[in-house]
């Protein structure tokens, strides 16, 4: 037996109606087939609301994200309620037991509300004060309301109209005109995290186009782990007129087509840990004349060809990208390598962890990658310790601080003992010295510059 149908009673979430952390605004919203829910820690999409053969009351039938979540395909005792896209990802579950849904502007109100009750039992004296700037909502420029069950926009013009970054990252939203009401009234909205919610695209591209007078100014955007392909980034780019940055990592990214009318204001583009396979479809992205930074790490890529359409040895392509990340990659081969040369304005290249380094240590791993890209900025250091001996070489600015310290760690034991701590010696300030105090970042990040003098001290 095929499609039980749903009975026309579809439960409520109301201010005050399932859950006291509800309120706040009065308004009135419901659970729909299509909506996201959360059940304890487990996400999913609502894909029937009614009754279930045997058993009494309403039941949802929800598809789960995780589908070691689910126990069926939506089949009970032979009758089918709804169909999964995974198999084995669906069940069904009592309402009472999916948490209550709210408004960004009720989950904005108690989350910021809350922390300056909180700051303001710690000196009873200022409590007033406290409390009273806890109410002025509109001060606030940056808002975070990370998993908060969010579903709805709500009123946020009226409580932070001035908000210029937002974060809603895994949240309940289950279609782009949420977003669209909340960016609507937010006039000064720049960055915008939209990451780990599966929002239905359901609005045509002129609509689109006609909507993105409300990300107007709109520069930087998550979009990661929204289970989307590149199809679906291109058709919502028509809202983002003027996006510099873009992050989709963990998506379905495999298929990549050139984007002919939008993301040409693009100079940032984060693909990692999309199931891309090709240097082929990257090429496709080619044509992007502002981008300078392209990452993609934790990708499939396992060679890079360029083809034999070069002047001077160089390509017409990405011809301002500055910056590539290309980490943990399944790169196997150094002419891959080689390839990068051909790129223009290529100065720092990210390599870590491919194939093709495995019977490389790390040393002669990163003098062959300087080798074959001529563009790699890099910095020619002299080590010192503290017994006078010293010696200089060359490293990328990419090179982690880490690295640095391994190497010299083994360059310099001899007569040594302890564990070796870095210091750039800045000749420009009389001989100050400034600590590398942070292992995981790279060189530039402590703005070394080329003829700078690293005093290794072992402690």
């Amino acid at each position: 037996m095929v499609g039980a149908m749903p009975v026309d009673l579809i439960p409520k979430f109301c201010n005050g109606g399932m859950d006291s952390l509800n309120g706040g605004e009065d308004c009135e919203y419901q659970v729909s087939v299509g909506s996201r829910v959360k059940c304890n820690d487990d996400f999913g999409t609502v894909k029937y609301i009614g009754e279930v053969q045997g058993y009494k009351g309403i039941w949802y039938g929800v598809e789960w994200d995780n589908a070691d979540r689910g126990k069926h395909d939506g089949y009970v005792e032979d009758v089918q309620y709804f169909k999964t896209t995974k198999q084995g990802s669906g069940s069904f579950v009592r309402p009472n037991k999916i948490a209550p849904l709210k408004t960004c502007a009720e989950a904005i109100r108690k989350y910021y509300g809350d922390r300056e009750k909180q700051s303001a039992t710690v000196n009873n004296e200022l409590m007033s004060k406290i409390f009273l700037f806890s109410r002025k909502f509109d001060r606030l420029l940056e808002v975070c309301v990370h998993d908060q069950n969010v579903a709805k926009a709500g009123d946020v013009a009226l409580l932070c109209p001035n908000v210029r970054s937002l974060d809603v990252s895994q949240n309940l939203f289950s279609n782009w005109r949420e977003i669209i009401q909340l960016s609507a009234q937010l006039p000064d909205l720049r960055e915008l995290d939209v990451s780990k919610n599966r929002m239905a695209i359901d609005i045509p591209e002129e609509t689109l186009t006609q909507l993105s007078i409300n990300f107007s100014i709109l520069e930087k955007l998550n979009i990661s782990v929204c289970d989307y392909e590149w199809s679906d980034i291109i058709a919502l780019s028509h809202l983002w007129p003027k996006i510099t940055e873009i992050i989709a990592a963990y998506n379905r990214i495999k298929i990549i087509n050139p984007p002919d009318v939008t993301l040409h204001t693009m100079t940032v583009l984060r693909l990692d840990g999309n199931p891309i396979d090709s240097w082929y479809e990257v090429m496709n992205l080619g044509r992007l004349k502002n981008l300078k930074v392209l990452s993609l790490n934790d990708c499939y890529i396992d060679q890079i060809r360029f083809g034999e359409n070069q002047v001077n040895g160089k390509v017409d392509v990405f011809e301002n990208l500055e910056v590539l990340f290309l980490n943990r990659d399944r790169i196997n081969d150094w002419r891959s390598v080689s390839e990068l040369n051909k790129l223009k304005s290529l100065k720092k290249l990210y390599f870590l962890k491919n194939p093709v380094q495995n019977n490389e240590d790390y040393d002669t791993g990163s003098q062959l990658i300087m080798a074959k890209i001529g563009n790699l900025q890099l910095l020619e250091i002299t080590l010192r310790d503290e017994n006078g001996k010293s010696l200089k070489k060359k490293f990328p600015s990419t090179m982690a601080v880490q690295k640095l310290v391994t190497l010299a760690q083994r360059l310099f034991s001899k007569g040594n003992t302890g564990t070796p701590t870095l210091h750039i010696v800045d000749e420009q300030m009389k001989g100050a010295e400034i600590i590398l105090d942070n292992v995981m970042k790279d060189l530039a990040f402590f703005s070394i510059k080329n003829g700078d003098t690293v005093v290794i001290r072992f402690r």
